[in-house]
């Protein structure tokens, strides 16, 4: 297996969903969207980030939403069915969600071609889910998930600390306070429930160095 790292455009497309996700999660009235998903302590803390808060969180080094890509059991009912879906049909539940579902596979399933380990960093995946994805061809699992609206979800949206994390340090001023509670968190993601699985992938998580911001940010401004 290759073991190289995700690259700067990789993070880049992290960013990408990461505000896209933000966006969806801060829609007010959210009655019975992603929001709901968490802890009712989170939510007004998720709900009032304001935009500065939000790109700063969205810089987090791995993806916050999640496509339950450890859900063994999930992924394989899927897959075992027949494909239903129709890509053309009009979207059911929130079709922003759906069209961001569709984004975030597509973008993991083409860096599961030829690099899996990213995608274990990046998404926490198991080497399985890694292994289906680049088994199939996309068309299909777009098929597949057409119609899910129970596939996108918040990363580790029970988990208090992780999150408290996230939206405390993880929103500093201060870029190396920021940076460091990030990948604490990158840490906890990828060693929950998985000790065992992911020794390899926590001790490169320690060594994962965010691309720099290409424009320069004054201080308190970033």
């Amino acid at each position: 297996m290759d073991f190289s790292g995700p690259q700067k455009a990789e993070f880049e497309n992290v960013r990408s969903l990461n505000r896209a996700f933000l966006s969806s999660l801060r829609t007010p009235h959210d009655a019975i969207g992603l929001r709901q998903a968490f802890a009712p302590k989170l939510r007004p803390m998720i709900e009032g980030l304001t935009d500065l808060q939000a790109r700063r969180l969205s810089a987090a080094p791995f993806l916050l939403l999640s496509l339950r890509e450890q859900d063994d059991d999930y992924w394989s009912a899927l897959f075992a069915a027949d494909p239903n879906g129709d890509l053309f049909a009009s979207p059911s539940g929130d079709g922003r969600d759906r069209h961001l579902a569709a984004a975030a596979l597509g973008f993991l399933w083409q860096l599961a071609q030829h690099n899996p380990y990213a995608v274990r960093l990046l998404s926490g995946a198991t080497v399985n889910w890694c292994d289906s994805l680049a088994n199939r061809t996309l068309l299909s699992l777009l098929e597949r998930t057409a119609d899910r609206t129970d596939l996108l979800r918040p990363r580790l949206s029970e988990n208090l600390v992780f999150w408290r994390k996230l939206l405390g340090p993880g929103l500093s001023s201060e870029p190396t306070i920021r940076t460091a509670a990030h990948l604490s968190a990158l840490q906890s993601m990828l060693t929950i429930d998985r000790v065992a699985q992911y020794r390899d992938i926590r001790a490169a998580a320690c060594k994962i160095q965010p691309p720099a911001l290409r424009v320069a940010e004054k201080p308190g401004r970033s």
